[in-house]
């Protein structure tokens, strides 16, 4: 603190220390970390300063700061751009995307998939972990597939793009080539990756979830996509594999319980057909975007699309008596398919 008032002089500083959460004592091993937590108004209204005056001292402070700050070796600077990490921040913007109905946000999880899927990802389908000026190195591990397909399927219930489906589908199948092991769990590694003494298996979900959960969900979504129960099969080994850690350890498998929910819970697969600048249409799709439907797969085409389509759950759906139709389904038997937002929520929320 006195350093700042040595530094900014005592009119500057009135202002700059409550600004930046300058205290006596500091917030980290007795120094500051200048943090902002309210207004410039607010904050010129306690130290009894007008907000424009306000304003210009603390750009002279952040000025004058800086000038003394350049001259200290900076912090390292970790720049690197890892895989898993991404898909989980794409997962996310697609999620809050879908139900804010924010485009942008759609968008620029979009563009980020399309940099993993361009940049770190090889020709052959092979996954590396991270990217940092201009190369991409290192093999990718189990969980920067998983991640990497379960973005892909957010993504493509934000978009309903079906390229999304295909390129989830693609690594999942790279990951049983590549990571099964024999007990129909996955490896941490690659088995054309670095030679190790043990390759290791995980269930554990710590920071990240692990691959294992991570691609038990993959597989249950991808069952319903692609009308495959074969995927239901190999994520349910995984569960039995991991039963004892679920059972007495529940809380270190949160995401693998979660997936776990979903299959047991059954899950539901939904696809929408409609027409073109619709409302109806869009009123059925809104209660899918709105609505909190946790066991539940989303499809979604136009009927001018359906006989081009590459996704299973949407084959031969067509427009009942020439409305807008919302089939929900459960391992591939159907209920009989609707069209008013009424009937939808109610075949969504009947177990």
């Amino acid at each position: 603190r006195e350093e700042v008032e040595q530094i900014l002089g005592r009119k500057t500083a009135s202002i700059a220390i409550p600004y930046y959460n300058i205290t006596q004592n500091g917030n980290f091993e007795g120094k500051n970390i200048l943090n902002i937590t309210r207004g410039a108004e607010t904050v010129a209204k306690e130290v009894g300063m007008q907000e424009m005056d306000a304003i210009k001292e603390l750009e002279v402070a952040r000025d004058k700061l800086l000038e003394v700050r350049s001259k200290r070796i900076r912090p390292l600077l970790d720049d690197k751009i890892l895989t898993s990490w991404n898909a989980l921040m794409i997962s996310a913007m697609a999620k809050t995307g879908r139900v804010l109905e924010d485009a942008e946000r759609i968008q620029k999880s979009a563009r980020a998939m399309e940099f993993l899927l361009t940049r770190l990802r090889t020709p052959e389908g092979k996954i590396l972990r991270r990217y940092r000026d201009g190369e991409a190195r290192y093999d990718g591990y189990l969980f920067d597939y998983t991640a990497s397909a379960t973005a892909c399927l957010d993504l493509y219930e934000a978009t309903y793009e079906p390229h999304y489906i295909q390129t989830a589908q693609e690594l999942m199948q790279r990951v049983e080539d590549k990571f099964l092991s024999d007990n129909g769990t996955f490896h941490e590694t690659a088995s054309d990756g670095e030679e190790l003494l043990v390759r290791q298996t995980s269930g554990y979900d710590g920071v990240e979830p692990s691959g294992n959960s991570n691609a038990a969900y993959a597989l249950l979504r991808l069952s319903a996509y692609l009308a495959d129960p074969s995927l239901s099969l190999k994520a349910e080994k995984i569960f039995l594999n991991f039963n004892e850690e679920l059972m007495e350890y529940g809380l270190n498998s949160a995401y693998m319980l979660q997936a776990l929910h979903l299959y047991l819970g059954g899950l539901k697969e939904v696809a929408v057909v409609g027409k073109r600048n619709d409302t109806e249409t869009q009123k059925l799709l809104d209660t899918l975007r709105k609505g909190f439907y946790p066991n539940a797969v989303f499809a979604f085409a136009y009927e001018d699309e359906i006989g081009s389509t590459s996704i299973p759950l949407l084959k031969d759906r067509k427009l009942v008596n020439g409305k807008a139709t919302a089939y929900v389904c459960k391992q591939g038997t159907c209920l009989a398919p609707v069209h008013t937002v009424e009937e939808l929520v109610k075949l969504l929320s009947y177990d």
